[in-house]
């Protein structure tokens, strides 16, 4: 199997199943093995039990900053309104110049704002389109099919997130591909 065959990974779930938290410990596990990881992750925010939004995590340098709250204005998308400055703090995570030396580019999550084409979908098109690192979206289950639609052009490979091996499948992964040439950007 070529690297480009393994370049888009859907880390799949069901919703609100500890994807995200699976995610961090992926990353956590992909660095001490000397993997270079950059991308977002999206920890959920609880107040008293209930959902209140989402903030995003630039993987490079640990920056935080609010993405979505629930309804605070009329910008919203389903319950949630979405932050200036989490959408500019992702974007630049998610840009060519931060994941180029990149193994591994974390985007979590890519669901229905994405698939609309907006939220981190233009970001995740660009980096297909521009670097050679493994891509891993964080994925709802019933939008797998959506997702896999939209990227025919790639195999993507789907990783059961609440497996108890998913982390070290990711890096059998991406053992295999970096023991062949990256290819050229």
């Amino acid at each position: 199997m070529s690297a480009k065959q393994d370049r888009l990974i859907l880390w799949v779930g069901e919703k609100h199943s500890g994807k995200t938290t699976g995610a961090a410990h992926l990353v956590k596990i992909a660095r001490a093995e000397g993997f270079d990881v950059a991308g977002v992750l999206a920890p959920s925010l609880y107040h008293k039990g209930r959902l209140m939004g989402f903030d995003v995590v630039d993987l490079r340098d640990q920056t935080r900053a609010p993405l979505a709250r629930r309804g605070m204005d009329a910008s919203t998308m389903g319950p949630f309104t979405f932050i200036e400055d989490g959408l500019r703090l992702g974007i630049a995570a998610l840009s060519r110049e931060a994941a180029q030396s990149a193994d591994l580019v974390v985007v979590d999550e890519f669901g229905p704002l994405e698939l609309s084409g907006q939220g981190w979908r233009s970001s995740v098109d660009s980096l297909l389109a521009s670097i050679s690192a493994a891509i891993l979206l964080v994925v709802r289950r019933e939008l797998v099919e959506s997702v896999h639609h939209i990227y025919a052009d790639f195999r993507c490979r789907n990783v059961n997130a609440a497996e108890p091996e998913a982390s070290r499948r990711i890096i059998r992964i991406l053992n295999a591909r970096c023991q062949s040439p990256r290819e050229a950007t």
